[in-house]
């Protein structure tokens, strides 16, 4: 069975239009000027926007996928000829609903004749496709917002059963006011604005834009390369839009994602929890990962990044892969701002000062609404 690495990845999100002032960015924001930091970012509605102009939203869309694209390409070295043999896995929520709305409000202003742009998202998948000259048509993969990460899975075992040589896995988010209405209507988005995911004071979710993108392949190019070393799926049957307070399901993909790693939760360095903020989703991944420590009596740090870039959605897996993987090749685990106080009867709290680190093997969690659950493990230590 093939190993699996990334080999090349790229990001633009609220913090930044590149991986290097990405980084930067999360080493600069602190809990005294976290507030300065959501005021540049908020405009008429709290939301994590990505510091871009363009003149329509479709221009947005393709020249942000565009440039992503291309620049994991280019981190990962390869050649033109590379770049047709990767085989494109697509991880979104909204996908481009962003462009749909656009174009209906076009319709009825009278500006257009045609009420829709598109059916279906075979659109996104050819743009992709014909950008790199791709020799293989696109895989879309919608699992909420477990998406990307889900989408990375995927290409993975691809790859470890060599059924592929290589893969582009995107995540993208953008903002549509469909998505944000929706969480509105659900109570779920945060009244004060403020993001404080695993903190008992949290009145909400906050959520955010970005696109990001992954290149898989199965021999590392760099020595600190990130391996794929394991990945796990369970679904909670609980409720369509809410996880099982008791959180088993999730306790039990991080099990099984340790178990096929063979790995004890010592040997982590971190585990990069969900943490979306919201009340019940925050309670159940709270009660896991405090389950699975005291399952085993023993615990590892614990790292939230969706206060930097806001909840992404189904770009969440591949922007925080990045983002956190990044982040330890640039000497340090990211401390979580914003978080005051635990709940009751928890027995950790999230990292809350940066470490100085190179090296690092993580468990990644990321939880979706129908149920999904997906665990993963990363490591770039020998």
């Amino acid at each position: 069975m093939n190993k699996v690495y990334i080999t090349g990845s790229s990001i633009i999100s609220a913090l930044g239009n590149n991986k290097k002032d990405s980084v930067k960015k999360i080493q600069e924001i602190t809990d005294d000027n976290y507030f300065e930091y959501l005021k540049d970012n908020f405009q008429e509605l709290k939301y994590y926007q990505i510091k871009k102009n363009f003149v329509s939203n479709e221009e947005k869309f393709y020249s942000i996928l565009e440039e992503v694209v291309l620049k994991a390409i280019e981190d990962a070295k390869l050649s033109k000829d590379e770049a047709k043999e990767l085989h494109i896995f697509l991880g979104s929520t909204s996908m481009s609903i962003s462009i749909v709305e656009e174009q209906h409000l076009k319709y009825k202003k009278g500006q257009s004749s045609d009420e829709i742009k598109n059916i279906g998202y075979g659109e996104i998948g050819n743009f992709i496709e014909n950008l790199i000259s791709s020799k293989y048509k696109s895989t879309i993969i919608q699992t909420a917002c477990t998406s990307s990460a889900n989408a990375i899975c995927h290409a993975s075992d691809f790859i470890k059963n060599n059924k592929i040589k290589r893969a582009l896995v995107i995540g993208f988010e953008f903002f549509n006011y469909t998505t944000y209405r929706g969480f509105q209507s659900l109570m779920l988005l945060s009244k004060s604005g403020e993001y404080k995911p695993f903190d008992i004071n949290s009145d909400g979710l906050i959520l955010g834009e970005a696109c990001s993108a992954v290149i898989l392949e199965s021999e590392k190019k760099e020595e600190n390369d990130f391996e794929i070393l394991s990945s796990s799926n369970s679904f909670d049957s609980y409720s369509v839009t809410s996880s099982n307070p008791n959180g088993e399901v999730t306790l039990s993909c991080m099990e099984e994602a340790l178990n096929k790693a063979n790995l004890s939760i010592d040997k982590l360095t971190c585990l990069k929890a969900h943490a979306t903020g919201s009340e019940n989703s925050n309670l159940s991944e709270v009660v896991a990962i405090d389950k699975l420590f005291k399952k085993y009596n023993q615990k590892t740090d614990v790292v939230i990044l969706k206060p930097y870039i806001g909840h992404t959605l189904g770009a969440c897996g591949t922007n925080e892969i990045v983002l956190l993987c990044e982040s330890i090749k640039n000497s340090f685990l990211p401390k979580t701002i914003n978080f005051y106080e635990k709940y009751n009867n928890i027995n950790f709290t999230p990292l809350l000062k940066s470490k100085e680190i190179d090296k690092a093997t993580i468990l990644f969690h990321f939880i979706g609404f129908g149920g999904s659950n997906t665990s993963m493990i990363l490591s770039n230590e020998s």
